[in-house]
């Protein structure tokens, strides 16, 4: 309708204000886009302008530029892991490099990635142990059918909900400290060379999938096994989701050396 204005009041104006997008396009910080470019050498990544890695393929980045999700599976990355990684991607969420065989080097600490809540390696030719650090973020775990040796850190973080690190090259026994894991679903360790007696308070954990299978060394018994169950976690395509639940509710015995 119309407005009716007193002879002293000012006739109105139309203030027009111009709101620029979000600047998440803007790479909050372009050298360690670049280190990242070079270490991971993606293909579709190579000339691309570092400022704009928001818009590169498989990364995503919040409203302030920093990258929080790499979705690099079936990007053909043929390179390794940068040692820097965590400094580099401080604000990172998800990281997911699944399948890319071509992907070697080791993988580095991730504890100061104190956002991390997934990380997908499976496949990969990542060598090396574990990170004895880890950030206490990290829900789900999948490193499976790797290159990775050594023994399993006892200092896993405790919202882990899935640990996938079936087919790799871990030793050692089985740490008491997993039974500390309360929010623990999913433990897929076989086919290692896992040794020693299976901790009993394992079996309180509630599991719904437990595979301790092909650790000819691993010996014991769990009052409570999981029922039988495939993989239902985030990478359930990735594994092949068996148990036997006999072999699981009573292990076998290691082989003699005679």
């Amino acid at each position: 309708g119309a407005v009716w204005l007193a002879p002293d009041e000012p006739e109105l104006r139309y203030v027009v204000r111009q709101y620029s997008a979000p600047a998440a396009a803007l790479c909050a910080d372009p050298e360690a886009a670049d280190l990242l470019r070079d270490s991971l050498q993606v293909p579709a990544w190579r000339g691309r302008p570092a400022a704009e890695c928001c818009r590169w393929r498989g990364v995503s980045c919040g409203w302030d530029g920093a990258v929080t999700k790499l979705a690099l599976s079936g990007s053909r990355a043929n390179g390794s892991l940068p040692t820097g990684l965590p400094s580099l991607l401080a604000s990172l969420r998800v990281l997911d490099l699944n399948g890319l065989s071509a992907l070697s080097g080791t993988l580095p600490p991730l504890g100061r990635c104190t956002r991390l809540t997934h990380a997908y390696l499976f496949g990969t030719a990542l060598s090396g142990t574990l990170p004895r650090s880890l950030p206490g973020s990290l829900q789900e775990l999948e490193c499976s059918r790797c290159r990775l040796s050594g023994t399993l850190p006892d200092t896993l973080p405790r919202a882990l909900q899935y640990l996938f690190l079936e087919s790799n090259r871990l030793s050692g026994t089985l740490p008491a400290s997993l039974s500390r894991l309360r929010s623990l679903t999913e433990l897929e360790l076989s086919d290692n060379r896992l040794e020693g007696s299976v901790p009993a308070a394992l079996g309180s954990l509630g599991l719904r999938h437990l595979d301790l299978t092909g650790n000819e060394r691993l010996t014991g018994s769990l009052a409570t096994a999981p029922p039988k169950s495939g993989c239902s976690g985030g990478s359930d395509r990735y594994l092949r989701g068996r148990m036997d639940a006999q072999l699981t509710s009573s292990l076998r015995p290691p082989k003699s050396d005679g």
